[in-house]
């Protein structure tokens, strides 16, 4: 995987972060490595899985048919759950299935980002990690906002 890669997905992370008044998230390469660990586990594999032993927040995406995306694509599609989202609620309770994507990627509180992309095939994996991870109930109202 590419650092510019890498890039593409920390910029838009920061773009739509700065929509929802939250600061800037910064690459940290070790979690880079774990993201990519995952990332090419599940491209072997091909199964969209989330990581059940994760040390950190996590989404994960996968597009079959294309061998490669830009680093804005999985940012998008997660961030695309918006619509689902009912902002100033404390917790998304049985919606959470539907906006977790989205609230990870604006989650206030997390600082850091790791990126890993991986193929397979005509297949692409993206896992991103966040530290500190976001999804805590009855957090959601402070580290979700509208966007400005």
């Amino acid at each position: 995987m590419s650092a510019q890669f890498q890039q593409q997905v920390l910029d838009e992370h920061n773009r739509l972060r700065a929509i929802h008044a939250a600061p800037p998230l910064k690459l940290n390469q070790a979690m880079c490595a774990y993201a990519q660990e995952w990332a090419e586990d599940i491209a072997r594999r091909k199964t969209l899985q989330h990581r059940t032993d994760k040390k950190y927040g996590e989404n994960i995406y996968a597009i079959f048919g294309r061998k490669e995306v830009s680093g804005g694509d999985a940012v998008a599609s997660w961030y695309a759950e918006i619509k689902d989202y009912t902002f100033g609620e404390k917790d998304p309770g049985g919606n959470f299935g539907r906006v977790g994507h989205f609230t990870q990627v604006v989650w206030k509180n997390c600082k850091e980002l790791g990126v890993g992309m991986a193929t397979n095939g005509d297949s692409v994996f993206v896992v991103c990690n966040y530290d500190p991870p976001g999804n805590y109930k009855n957090q959601y109202a402070d580290n979700v906002r509208a966007a400005k």
